[in-house]
């Protein structure tokens, strides 16, 4: 490439594959190569000829993200520093690019740009219409019966939490209030007193548990995947077949029925009493399957044929291209799976008091409530214990699913 006008800036390359390369782009007046950092072969090469699209995202700055698209689908993502010198030179020179037909609001757009003027944001309205054909009234409706929805689902939440909360005499109140006049912290203080008291310490329930959650989990999620993107993309004798088992046992994943077969096989394989008794059964459960390979199948051919031209193993396509992309089912699994494990409280299975969960001790002390009435408020607060978990988790990660929901639409 020719060093007269010519533009430089350093960056990054991101390929299809999930590659990362650190280098410098340097683009000319009739195409552009990146060179990756002490290499003099391009990485990255191409004519303006070739071009089909190209956006760019000012990140701050003189730094944008560049993605230039080539009529062959080929793609790629440049994080540049000088990214919008950069994106002038190359959208100047690519002569036949697409013609865009600009609207007389983006013409005084420009205008207002160059000349540094304020450029005014239409205020919003506090009712936005975005269906003409219905009303302000079936508005209004619908909002109100979304509310009463909400503040049915949260109610029990509320609550449970103003019962942890309340002194003893309030907890006996008739009617009983939502949320305490005088709110205090004793009846934690006083859980935590009564399992002080016990044998084994509070911290090993919470360990055992933690540790039951986490491996079964991460199990779940890897052996699901795997098995989930063998069914879904590859074709093999007996597929369908196995995948008509997988969806029969969801009717079957109640622990009430499973309960005694997983007792029995633990027992022949000499686990009971251990942790794995609760963990690898978590590995085999069908909702991760299912979910998963639903969301792959999805997924387009053409995106994991890409990887493996690019010279990208089996492994690797499944961890770097397949996984991401299902984030969505893997989220929702991940929901399901902590849910089921914090839950559980494995009396069938496991006998050692040292190696018992946290929820098997928890309901211990609701048991004693039964006797002792003033462990009422201690049950109050190992059930907003129970309950926290699975619900700060799907808290914290729904945003995360509807937004990787609302994008995942990929289509061949």
């Amino acid at each position: 490439m020719s060093e007269i006008n010519t533009v430089r800036s350093n960056g990054t390359l991101q390929l299809i594959n999930g590659k990362k390369y650190r280098g410098e782009l340097v683009a000319g007046e009739t195409g552009a190569a990146f060179y990756a950092k002490g290499q003099k072969v391009p990485v990255a090469e191409w004519h303006y000829a070739r071009m089909n699209r190209m956006d760019n995202i000012r990140r701050g700055g003189t730094t944008s993200q560049i993605t230039v698209i080539l009529k062959d689908d080929t793609r790629y993502v440049f994080e540049l520093a000088q990214g919008l010198k950069l994106y002038s030179h190359m959208d100047k020179n690519w002569a036949d690019k697409p013609v865009k037909v600009k609207t007389r609001g983006d013409i005084l757009h420009e205008q207002a740009e160059r000349l540094g003027q304020k450029i005014e944001v239409p205020k919003k309205h506090l009712i936005v219409r975005r269906h003409p054909n219905r009303s302000i009234t079936g508005d209004v409706i619908i909002y109100l019966l979304l509310a009463l929805v909400a503040v049915a689902m949260l109610f029990p939440l509320v609550f449970l939490l103003g019962s942890s909360l309340k002194p003893l005499d309030e907890l006996f109140r008739f009617p009983p209030p939502v949320w305490p006049t005088r709110p205090t912290m004793d009846n934690f203080s006083d859980l935590f007193v009564t399992m002080g008291q016990s044998w084994v310490p509070f911290s090993r329930y919470l360990v055992n548990t933690i540790f039951i959650t986490v491996v079964g989990t991460f199990g779940h999620l890897v052996i699901a995947g795997m098995a989930a993107f063998v069914l879904a993309k590859y074709d093999f004798p007996g597929g369908r077949l196995f995948f008509l088992l997988a969806t029969t046992f969801l009717m079957f994943a109640s622990g009430v029925v499973t309960d005694i077969p997983n007792y029995l096989i633990m027992r022949r394989l000499g686990l009971v009493d251990t942790y794995w008794a609760l963990i690898l059964p978590a590995f085999a459960a069908p909702i991760g399957l299912f979910l998963m390979k639903q969301f792959m199948e999805g997924l387009p051919t053409a995106l994991i044929e890409a990887a493996t031209i690019d010279g990208a193993g089996r492994f690797r396509v499944f961890w770097s291209i397949v996984m991401p992309n299902v984030k969505p089912a893997w989220l929702t699994m991940i929901i399901f799976s902590v849910q089921s494990l914090w839950n559980n409280p494995a009396g069938t299975i496991i006998y050692s008091e040292a190696k018992k969960p946290l929820v098997y001790a928890l309901q211990q002390i609701q048991g004693g409530a039964a006797v002792n009435i003033a462990r009422t408020g201690q049950v109050a607060a190992a059930n907003v214990i129970i309950v926290a978990v699975p619900v700060l988790i799907f808290i914290f990660s729904q945003s995360r699913i509807l937004e990787t929901m609302a994008s995942s639409g990929i289509k061949d």
